[in-house]
């Protein structure tokens, strides 16, 4: 009964981003960043003048991480309740296969792939679906799961909201699987959708420290004695010589030790028992094509080589 207020709502604690050319009274779309993560990265929103995709209803923004960058492609796909779509300048466009991209948001879409069997299908889903096949997106969120629920007996749940990602994403293993929660929603109709992805640029990617020890190998035990056992203590008559005697302990055990097993060292991360000359192969060509459609099938077919 209060008073009706347009526009993105504001937050101090928030930096919000529109489509450049949307009358805020009019805004249905809205992406929100910390303003504490707004200021280690750069972010970059794009117009159609800079990306074909950027519309009243779809913010594609860029998050910059020194080198590394996360797309975010946030759709709102408004029906008016017409038996047809407002998707074209999506459905006309390619993105590009080697930028990690996310699509989250509303497509107000019934397909078989995602929705319940009672749901009517969108004249428009076979099309949307064959879309996201040819540019490369899986459907990241959990199929046949109910994003939108008025809470009304005479109304069914639906599956509205979509997560989906390319394999450059994929490929990469920093993406969470998506939570879908009502409860986090504040209150609305339809539900949260939330997700963790973790830039390896905010990372500390310093070698791992060299490991202390040996590798004991009990087959050269006795070439280890024979080294060690001449080696002669100095006397103990009081605290300082018993502490130089156990300095003098340690140092022995360290050189014949040195002189006869080899250094502890981390596990090869390509030494596990299913690793063979095959994956070898596929990700030796991974490294060596060029970027472009090569590359994508190069990814396709590591992935399938793993799997």
């Amino acid at each position: 009964m209060g008073t009706a207020v347009s526009g993105a709502t504001n937050n101090n604690m928030w930096q919000c981003y529109l489509p450049t050319f949307t009358d805020p009274d009019t805004v249905r779309i809205a992406v929100f960043v910390r303003h504490d993560l707004a200021h280690t990265f750069s972010i970059v929103n794009h117009t159609p003048e800079t990306h074909p995709v950027a519309s009243v209803e779809s913010m594609v923004v860029d998050f910059v991480f020194g080198k590394e960058i996360l797309r975010i492609l946030n759709i709102y796909h408004h029906t008016h309740g017409k038996p047809h779509h407002n998707l074209l300048h999506l459905l006309s466009s390619d993105m590009d296969p080697l930028t990690p991209t996310i699509i989250m948001g509303n497509f107000n879409t019934h397909s078989p792939v995602w929705s319940f069997p009672y749901s009517m299908i969108s004249p428009w889903a076979a099309e949307l679906v064959s879309w996201f096949d040819n540019q490369g997106f899986e459907l990241w969120s959990p199929p046949h799961v109910a994003t939108w629920d008025s809470g009304r007996d005479n109304r069914q749940p639906l599956v509205l909201d979509l997560v989906l990602i390319n394999e450059a994403v994929s490929i990469s293993e920093q993406i969470t699987l998506p939570l879908i929660s009502f409860d986090g929603s504040i209150s609305l109709d339809h539900a949260a959708l939330s997700l963790l992805w973790y830039p390896a640029e905010s990372i500390a990617l310093a070698p791992p420290p060299e490991l202390s020890g040996y590798a004991i190998d009990e087959l050269l035990m006795a070439s280890w004695l024979k080294i060690f056992g001449p080696l002669v203590l100095p006397p103990i008559s009081d605290v300082p010589s018993l502490i130089e005697a156990a300095q003098c302990l340690h140092s022995d055990i360290d050189l014949a030790s040195s002189q006869v097993f080899s250094k502890r060292r981390f596990p090869d991360p390509c030494g596990v028992c299913w690793w063979n000359q095959d994956c070898v192969t596929a990700l030796t060509l991974v490294y060596s094509s060029p970027m472009g459609p090569s590359k994508k099938d190069a990814i396709k077919y590591l992935r399938r080589t793993i799997a």
